[in-house]
């Protein structure tokens, strides 16, 4: 029986062409006899996060209702350029049985059994320095900036005066709004979605006193 496939090709800006990439993998799959059953593209910046890229969520869509078992790109870098964010889709797909085939290694990330071959862990593993680093450096950038707003007297983040709507705040994080509502506990989501204890904590101190009124 032939493997399903997913083929996914990504450019950072609309005056690129992710036709080569496709062109590529279609000539390896036909190669590897694969049934390549979606082709999804996206121009985005790879520095996006996975919830602001269509093709990233077309992708995790497809992988849950089981339409393929391997995913194929030209190269690790074609899921994204943020480390965090590429490391997280990675670990998705995985949870979901998906496969991963990366052409320049001519390697897949996970084996006939479902496991991570010692390839993909050493990979996995600079991935997750690379986005510890990445973390590093964002919060630094983030601190520094705030201090020199600070200095210059300029206030720092939502508008003085204003209160974020419950709506608008649970909207930006529907991932650990469903995890709670399954039944996760706070510290599972935190580790689950990448949250901070605070804003998982705040999501269900919503989402509880929303459920109380519906049972008043």
């Amino acid at each position: 029986m032939k493997a399903t496939v997913a083929i996914f090709g990504r450019v950072s800006s609309d005056q690129q062409d992710f036709q080569r990439q496709i062109n590529d993998l279609q000539k390896v799959a036909a190669k590897l006899n694969y049934d390549v059953v979606t082709v999804i593209t996206e121009k985005i910046s790879g520095a996006k996060t996975n919830e602001e890229r269509r093709g990233v969520q077309q992708l995790l869509d497809g992988a849950r209702k089981g339409l393929f078992k391997k995913v194929m790109v030209t190269e690790v870098s074609r899921l994204g350029r943020s480390t965090i964010e590429t490391l997280k889709l990675i670990e998705e797909l995985h949870k979901l049985g998906v496969s991963i085939y990366l052409q320049d290694l001519n390697a897949e990330t996970l084996n006939e059994k479902g496991e991570t071959s010692f390839q993909t862990e050493i990979m996995l593993h600079m991935l997750s320095l690379f986005s510890k680093n990445e973390r590093r450096n964002l919060i630094s950038r983030i601190r520094s900036g705030m201090q020199t707003a600070k200095a210059n007297q300029v206030h720092c983040g939502r508008p003085l005066g204003t209160v974020e709507q419950k709506e608008e705040f649970l909207s930006k994080y529907p991932k650990v709004v469903e995890g709670l509502k399954k039944g996760f506990s706070v510290r599972e989501c935190v580790k689950l979605y990448d949250t901070s204890l605070a804003t998982v904590a705040k999501i269900r101190k919503i989402l509880y006193a929303d459920s109380q009124q519906l049972a008043a």
